[in-house]
């Protein structure tokens, strides 16, 4: 059947149809109906007596939008008839969605999901190929075709959510195997299949493919970007030997109302490449084909770096303590001369190009080259689109193109190359990216660069014949006018007694409540009421689950909707860790969960026991290894010794964390950790994974030092003392590397970097009055200090406030003004990054308490 020629019911309701096709006549025998059951996304058929696998063989049948209503007045009757079950999509706006392909790509094409018995799965899925021959619709991109001719695919997956604790306690899909090999159930842009089941429809297993040849002349040789509307490869043209880019559309993804998909984009480019031929920064247009229903263009290969690679894997180009005052780098000005020359040529021959983003910048040998001009304007003609961030908002209204909007995103993008921090993203009031980009600039660099900062604000403004002056001025050489046309420039945000009259600063503590107003908003979506499917509804753990919710609320009990929110993320935490074989660690499995538990019984609250964890997999970290088992242990050793349950449950736990810390006494030397010691980045970034708090060794510190803090075991305390010195050098090091102009964010970090050594090292020295210690934790905390405003990540593990949590202990311990002044910054920072107004709205006595911070329990 022909899709072509449909009438578009973009809001055609797939429920009420359904609701419709199943009502069975009253005399129909008892359990041969149906049962419906609807969700935000799908619709789901189930026939009555017919039990579900939990696992095998699905089929996927895909459309466009348009042609859906026609697709399922088809293929309902049968697979009613059939009596399987299967599932469609909600409604024809629902399918369009998907059919983007921005939020999950391996949903793309899924208008109606079968889920048929093992032994029907090849008859059903060749007689809906038959049916449906020449219906058109987006690929699949997990599965296979049934058919080449029809919109007919399958998988092997999951038919029900199946949630197992995969390695190091991260939760994954599953499917178990008959040897009990577990196969990655999630779907994902290719077709896989585990190795225990045969393809229904070609009785095949998978083979290493031959190199694939496209256009029948571009040999491909590697992949570039992967993405649901199309790839992008890196190829050899086989007739010159060129090196060349190849850049997939596949049809009907991404489509819009007026039909126009991720092939118009293709044929756009096309268009703008080939009137703008001969500018110097763009790729040379080689050639356009079709293959099947999909499109395909050829340019030349301008180079393998792009802009934004480069920076998170080498640093950015302005690094305060290596850049000279009031002059970026040579390379740097040459990028941004660069840049701008290839946009004011682009300007004079009427392009816009709409799409200038670090992504789309790559560094080649010779000069920078902008790539990607699917969404450029020319001759009044355009694409809707933009990138979050780097297009300005009124682009992203789809307002008509100028100029200006390739000003703006070139000021972003040199912000991100300056900074290593993507622009502001979610701002809603007019300005306010461009200020919090400049206040961002101001911090990290203050006067030194204000000549830059200055040019950075006339790229952003909005104010005509400002940003196109700074552009031409910038192509011409002339990198800082004299004078900036901005008249003034945002200053950094400031915190209590920094404004005039002390009105114009915000509050820690106000802070503290807006972020604790905003958990509280997003408990119910994103944990209590998520789909049983989905991992919201299994993850109990405090790394990223309930548990963790939990701990972090019970120190703000006295807020409102607080005390009824707990015993229910008990009871998730609790159905949850039934629902799986949890791993037992601390911060992903079930010790985590436990410790919750017990604090909720100490203050007062029902909290029924979790299950049991599993055996312990090898590892030896604190995130979920036997470092955080162990110190979960001695928490909770605690609690039973504070209700006077010495003898058996405080005097168990203390056992269990003594086995928990005795592979790691009589190691000599650097402690071994099971922890991939490959970073995937340079070794200049400064980043060693066995180091850090939650996978490495300053974790393993930290527990041991506890242990012997309450234990007074002199064998433990030795080898506690043993280790921390060892870790004091390599702190020293790692403080030292993070320094240089490679280094990246992450080695501040409480994960994986100084933040979380830090702390640890510094409870050391205290406890055994070694000022070496102290010492090397000083300088690794002042050494994370110096990361804060270049920081885009503003979370604990990764980010900002892991920092900040570090400085506000060693500062608190050592009565050290700087270090709190560093902690302050932690918060002028997190306003910096913030999308909304500086001010606060007015709040109660009760939020302006402060509280232990997060995480103070670990």
């Amino acid at each position: 059947m022909a899709g072509r020629g449909a009438t578009s019911r973009t809001d055609w309701d797939a429920e009420s149809y359904l609701r419709g096709a199943v009502d069975a006549p009253r005399d129909s025998p008892p359990g041969t109906g149906h049962s419906l059951h609807t969700d935000a996304t799908w619709v789901t058929v189930a026939p009555e007596g017919v039990p579900l696998a939990e696992h095998g063989w699905k089929l996927h049948v895909s459309t466009r939008a348009a042609t859906f209503p026609r697709l399922l007045e088809t293929v309902v009757p049968v697979l009613l008839a059939e009596r399987v079950h299967f599932k469609v999509a909600r409604s024809a706006s629902v399918l369009a969605r998907l059919n983007q392909g921005q939020d999950q790509p391996a949903a793309v094409g899924k208008a109606v999901t079968v889920y048929p018995d093992a032994g029907r799965v090849r008859a059903l899925g060749l007689s809906l190929a038959a049916l449906l021959r020449g219906h058109e619709g987006p690929p699949v991109l997990s599965d296979r075709r049934v058919a080449p001719d029809a919109p007919v695919h399958y998988r092997y997956g999951p038919f029900a959510a199946r949630w197992y604790a995969g390695p190091r306690g991260s939760l994954a899909l599953g499917v178990a195997g008959p040897d009990g090999e577990l196969f990655e159930g999630a779907a994902t842009m290719e077709y896989r299949r585990p190795s225990w089941a045969a393809d229904p429809f070609t009785g095949e297993g998978e083979e290493d493919p031959a190199p694939e040849v496209l256009g029948e002349r571009y040999r491909v040789t590697r992949g570039i970007y992967q993405a649901a509307h199309g790839n992008v490869f890196r190829a050899v043209d086989t007739g010159t030997g060129r090196n060349v880019v190849v850049k997939q559309a596949r049809a009907f993804v991404g489509e819009a109302a007026e039909g126009n998909d991720s092939r118009t984009r293709i044929r756009n480019e096309r268009r703008v490449l080939e009137a703008a031929r001969g500018t110097e920064g763009i790729p040379e247009f080689l050639d356009h084909f079709a293959h099947g229903d999909d499109e395909f263009l050829v340019t030349d290969d301008a180079g393998s770096r792009n802009l934004l690679v480069h920076v998170r894997l080498h640093g950015s180009f302005m690094p305060p303590r290596h850049t000279p005052p009031g002059t970026p780098p040579p390379e740097f000005l040459a990028l941004m001369t660069d840049v701008a020359r290839t946009l004011r040529a682009l300007h004079r021959k009427g392009v816009v190009m709409r799409d200038v983003t670090p992504r789309n910048l790559v560094l080649g040998e010779e000069r920078a080259v902008l790539v990607d001009f699917g969404i450029a304007a020319l001759d009044g003609l355009h694409l809707p689109g933009g990138t979050a961030g780097f297009a300005p908002a009124r682009q992203m209204r789809d307002e008509p193109p100028r100029p200006e909007d390739d000003c703006f995103a070139l000021g972003t993008t040199l912000f991100y190359a300056a900074t290593g921090m993507l622009p502001p993203l979610g701002v809603t009031v007019p300005g306010l990216a461009r200020d919090r980009m400049l206040q961002a600039l101001t911090a990290l660099h203050g006067d030194r660069q204000a000549a830059f900062t200055a040019l950075i604000a006339d790229l952003l403004s909005d104010e005509p014949g400002t940003a196109r002056p700074a552009l031409r001025a910038l192509a011409d050489g002339d990198h800082f006018p004299a004078a900036p046309s901005s008249p003034s420039l945002p200053v950094r945000v400031p915190l209590p007694g920094e404004g005039p009259g002390d009105v114009t600063g915000v509050r820690p503590a106000e802070l503290a409540g807006r972020a604790l107003e905003t958990l509280l908003g997003a408990v119910e979506e994103h944990q209590l009421a998520t789909p049983a499917a989905a991992i919201g509804a299994v993850d109990a753990s405090v790394y990223t689950g309930s548990a963790g919710v939990g701990l972090e609320l019970l120190h703000h009990r006295h807020r409102p909707g607080v005390p009824a929110l707990l015993p229910r993320l008990a009871a998730h935490a609790v159905a949850a860790s039934r629902r799986i074989e949890l791993a037992p660690g601390l911060y992903t499995g079930a010790t985590g969960i436990r410790l919750f538990c017990a604090l909720l019984r100490e203050a007062g609250y029902e909290a029924p026991p979790p299950r049991e964890a599993a055996d312990p997999e090898p590892g030896d970290d604190i995130l979920s290894g036997t470092a955080g088992i162990g110190l979960g242990h001695l928490y909770l050793a605690d609690l039973a010794g504070a209700r006077g349950d010495d003898r058996t449950g405080s005097a168990a736990h203390l056992d269990a964390a003594r086995a928990c810390a005795e592979p790691f006494l009589d190691t000599v030397g650097e402690l071994r950790m099971t922890v991939a010691t490959d970073s995937g980045l340079p070794e200049a970034a400064g980043v060693d994974p066995t180091f850090g708090y939650a996978h490495g060794a300053a974790g393993i510190v930290d527990f041991l030092l506890a242990l012997a803090a309450r234990t007074g075991d002199e064998r433990v305390a030795a080898a506690t003392l043993r280790h921390a010195k060892a870790l004091a050098g390599r702190a020293a090091k790692l403080t030292a590397a993070s320094e240089g102009a490679s280094a990246v964010p992450i080695s501040a970090s409480w994960c994986q970097g100084l933040a979380g050594a830090s702390r640890a090292l510094h409870r050391a020295g205290r406890h055994f009055d070694e000022p070496e210690l102290i010492t090397a934790a000083r300088a690794a905390a002042f050494a994370c200090a110096a990361w804060v405003p270049r920081m885009e990540n503003l979370s604990q593990c990764c980010g900002a406030v892991g920092v900040g949590t570090a400085l506000l202990e060693i500062g608190h311990a050592e009565g050290d003004a700087r270090l709190w002044e560093a902690a302050l910054d932690v918060a002028r920072h997190l306003l910096v990054r913030s999308p909304g107004p500086t001010r606060p709205p007015s709040s109660s006595p009760s939020t302006a308490r402060t509280r232990r911070c997060p995480g103070a329990w670990a």
